[in-house]
């Protein structure tokens, strides 16, 4: 995710893959009608909302300094009950995560493969999510493609934390923040990371992936147009 937000906030665009070079132009272009808008820039606000409240409880549970070098006395410095909020609070962006599935999954043509897990009071959530929506879009020009890849920039940048937290977990040295913990909670917080990833692959990227394949038809063709003039 990281590449393809290159491509938007450079000037002269980066390399999603070995070959394919894609112009920070791509992004802006006008004239590109992509799909469901709208939708996708709810699902983008939400997102982000969610992954600012994980990166505060990130704060909380590695320090300041960061997850790979955050609590650096190890054992000792973070206790269970750390582990347990954080643990909490993963579980609350993946309610987040299921709930985005369960509402724009079928409409966006994302989610195959990502399991919703229908938890106790997930029906509450429902609408908890529909109110957090339209507080989070209120007033916003949701047909605007500029506010869509806006919100990509920042969706891209904060979901950059939770790979950072799988790789510290994963890592050898283990990060003093994880090391510290039981392994049980250890556990439980590579399936939450797991499972995270899986959403973001299997939903995010599966849309976003989609709507720059119809932008760089859109642009080849704005270029086959301009040579042949």
């Amino acid at each position: 995710m990281n590449l393809l937000r290159y491509t938007m906030i450079s000037k002269s665009g980066g390399y999603v893959t070995r070959r394919l070079h894609v112009p920070r132009e791509v992004w802006s272009q006008g004239g590109a009608k992509l799909l469901n808008l709208p939708e996708k820039v709810r699902v983008v606000e939400v997102l982000c909302d969610a992954l600012m409240e994980v990166q505060n409880a990130s704060v909380e549970f590695c320090g300041p300094m960061g997850v790979a070098n955050g609590m650096g006395l190890g054992v000792g410095s973070v206790t269970r009950k750390d582990g347990e909020l954080w643990i909490s609070k993963l579980e609350e962006f993946l309610v987040v995560c299921d709930n985005v599935v369960a509402s724009f999954g079928k409409k966006l043509g994302v989610g195959e493969g990502f399991v919703i897990k229908k938890a106790s009071g997930m029906t509450s959530w429902g609408g908890k999510f529909a109110r957090q929506l339209d507080k989070l879009t209120n007033g916003k020009n949701l047909d605007s493609p500029m506010s869509y890849v806006q919100g990509l920039i920042k969706l891209f940048q904060l979901s950059q934390l939770l790979d950072e937290h799988t790789m510290a977990l994963n890592s050898q040295p283990m990060a003093p923040a994880y090391s510290a913990l039981a392994t049980d909670l250890r556990l439980t917080l590579e399936l939450k990371l797991k499972r995270s990833s899986e959403f973001f692959a299997s939903v995010v990227l599966t849309f976003i992936i989609r709507d720059l394949s119809a932008l760089l038809d859109k642009y080849a063709k704005k270029g086959e147009k301009w040579l042949a003039e």
